[in-house]
């Protein structure tokens, strides 16, 4: 019970005790005083008819005293008069029952009043006459304590609900800062720092505030401090000093995740540009002009192969820069490039006209796909540059690699996902992720995954459609789709391991699609007990902010997990997570084992765990393909994984 409910009751019992005691007594103080009011009456009556009765001149005369009586019996509220004589014999009564009819009769019973009655001896002459007896008509008493009551019951109900209204708004008022507290820790546990405004005058209330204010203060000090420790680590491990661009390190850790068979990243346009006799020109034209060279190309690659949509650019070593386009074709990045090419080819002629005749600039230009790896990619991106450089100087090579996922044309693509959905080719595949305790393994959820079933009867990964799909609009018709066929699929088969959905940008984006998940899940959560799990790409977390804010937000209303997938903390710092606030993260094993690995002072392992663990989210390695891989995150206190080694990708 709340607080508010217990004072409240309390305080109601207090005041309405006080309020029916003073009431009762009021009533106790009217009915004594109408029972003497009563007696009074009767008394007076039959003194002063008493009197007027002994100046009957005649005795004998009874008709006259008889009208005197009945003046007075009907002129007031008299149960009866009654005259006898000396001898006790009755000379002359009136009479009337007692009837009340403007009085319920539960009052009459509960309010018992006595009837008075008074005596006076009519004295003629010296002579005594007889004796009046009068006895007063309760009725009217009755009357006049029902009124009494009708008129104490109103005024205390108007007291008692002006009170109450009165308790009810002070204690509101007073607890309402009680409520502001409460919702304040609340918010700490959902990974939210409110800073406390309005100081309550209360001082008990004033004083828990401000210790709250000093309490979330810190903790949100700790945590921009502990942010902004992994920022610079990660600036640290991952950014080129001279250039300010992605290193290596950045590339190979987060290149796999392009090359994800099951990631609408994994397929696109590689581009490497390479520099011969860089060591010649520092030698013998200097650091600066060197310095001028390469800041330059890189500010080219960003402003020519920046804009499209998720690139990836990395410098490799001093001399060679490599970019990966996703979703894209070679057509559209060979003009990007060509001006590339001639802008550096203008900032070396301004630096040194003799620079040109030694130093020989290439680039190549080809496709990759989810089946290349790091190795092969690098391998053929290396071949075709050094083609490129020694056709000429500012030349580019085009890798003739076939694209395979490119033979059809945009219609026909467009026809045939269309047809798969139709015709319920479109099949799902499922990963296991696990959970590695105490020597004990068990399955914490399956990851979803689409298969396109071709009409040769040849199953194909996403990674061979979804770059299609997303380039022709249909990966949000995809992920309704999935939705759709993972319901059906847990009503008929009455599956009891969560599953884990992978939703795109493009479908968290719209609010339509929101909707249409709220209306499936809402269906589907009173027709099953299973836990659903939704996740989304890191960079659709970042891109997309608002909508993954809102979808999540929506998922854990529903009791279901929501989590980041290939998680990498950006640039800006990991602020982003508080806004999601996701139940967990899938981060590349490359990735978590450079950022968590630290042998020399465990700052970063200290502010990773900090900043990710500190908001309740667990974090679940992927791309575990060696059982190197496993040992060497269970010592970095990773427990939940999910690979090929785990477990491979099989038909559902």
């Amino acid at each position: 019970m709340s607080l508010f409910k217990q004072m409240a009751i309390m305080l109601s019992l207090f005041l309405g005790i006080i309020l029916i005691s003073v009431m009762i007594l009021n009533f106790k103080s009217a009915t004594e005083f109408v029972q003497n009011q009563l007696y009074t009456d009767a008394k007076n009556t039959a003194h002063s008819l008493g009197l007027s009765l002994s100046k009957v001149a005649d005795p004998s005369d009874t008709s006259s005293m008889e009208t005197m009586i009945n003046a007075i019996y009907d002129s007031g509220y008299y149960q009866r008069i009654r005259l006898v004589d000396v001898e006790g014999k009755e000379i002359y009564t009136r009479e009337n029952d007692v009837r009340v009819i403007d009085v319920p009769q539960w009052f009459i019973q509960w309010v018992p009043i006595q009837n008075a009655t008074a005596t006076s001896d009519i004295m003629i002459g010296w002579s005594r006459f007889g004796t009046l007896e009068v006895s007063g008509h309760t009725g009217n008493a009755y009357r006049q304590l029902y009124s009494t009551l009708i008129d104490l019951s109103q005024t205390f109900l108007m007291i008692g609900a002006v009170v109450f209204g009165l308790l009810y708004l002070l204690l509101s008022l007073s607890l309402k800062s009680l409520k502001r507290i409460r919702d304040q820790a609340k918010a700490i546990i959902d990974n939210e720092f409110i800073i406390e405004k309005k100081i309550p005058f209360t001082t008990e209330f004033r004083s828990v505030t401000v210790a709250m204010n000093a309490m979330v203060e810190k903790v949100r000090d700790i945590f921009e401090r502990e942010n902004e420790t992994l920022r610079r680590y990660h600036e640290l491990l991952y950014k080129d000093a001279e250039t300010k661009l992605n290193n290596r390190c950045y590339l190979t850790a987060k290149l796999p995740d392009y090359l994800q068979s099951d990631a609408s990243l994994s397929s696109g346009v590689y581009v490497m540009v390479s520099i011969d006799e860089i060591d010649r020109l520092k030698r013998e034209k200097g650091y600066e002009r060197y310095s001028k060279l390469i800041t330059h190309l890189a500010e080219e690659m960003n402003a020519q192969v920046g804009p499209f949509h998720h690139a990836l650019i990395a410098r490799l070593n001093e001399s060679d820069f490599f970019a990966a386009l996703p979703s894209c074709d070679t057509s559209s990045v060979v003009h990007q490039i060509e001006k590339l090419l001639l802008n550096v080819k203008t900032v070396i002629e301004g630096i040194d006209s003799t620079v040109s005749e030694y130093l020989v600039i290439g680039s190549a230009v080809g496709t990759y796909s989810e089946k290349d790896t790091l190795k092969s990619l690098f391998s053929r991106a290396d071949h075709t540059v050094t083609q490129a450089k020694l056709r000429g100087n500012f030349l580019i090579e085009i890798d003739q690699e076939k694209e395979d996922s490119l033979i059809l044309r945009r219609e026909e693509w467009r026809n045939e996902l269309l047809q798969s959905l139709n015709e319920s080719r479109m099949l799902l595949a499922f990963q296991s992720a696990v959970e590695q305790r105490a020597g004990e393994l068990s399955i914490i959820h399956e990851e979803i995954f689409l298969r396109l079933l071709d009409r040769e009867g040849t199953i194909h990964s996403a990674g061979y459609f979804i770059p299609v799909a997303t380039s022709l609009g249909l990966i949000d018709t995809l992920d309704r789709y999935m939705v759709e066929k993972v319901i059906k699929h847990v009503k008929e088969q009455n599956t009891m391991t969560p599953l884990a959905l992978n939703l795109s940008g493009d479908f968290v984006k719209k609010y339509a699609n929101i909707q249409w998940l709220r209306s499936h899940l809402e269906l589907f959560s009173r027709q099953s007990d299973l836990k659903l799990w939704f996740e989304v790409s890191n960079t659709t977390a970042i891109h997309e902010l608002e909508a993954v804010s809102t979808i999540a937000s929506m998922i854990k209303m529903f009791g279901y997990h929501f989590g980041i997938d290939h998680f990498t903390i950006p640039e800006s710092g990991a602020h982003y997570l508080q806004a999601i606030r996701p139940d967990y993260v899938k981060a590349n094993s490359a990735y978590l084992q450079d950022m968590m690995f630290d042998d020399t002072t465990g700052k970063s392992r200290e502010s990773f765990h900090n900043v990710v663990r500190s908001l309740g989210i667990s974090i679940i390695a992927i791309n575990i393909e060696e059982p190197q891989e496993v040992e060497k995150l269970k010592e970095l206190g990773i427990e939940r994984f999910q690979g090929t080694y785990i477990a491979p990708v099989s038909l559902l």
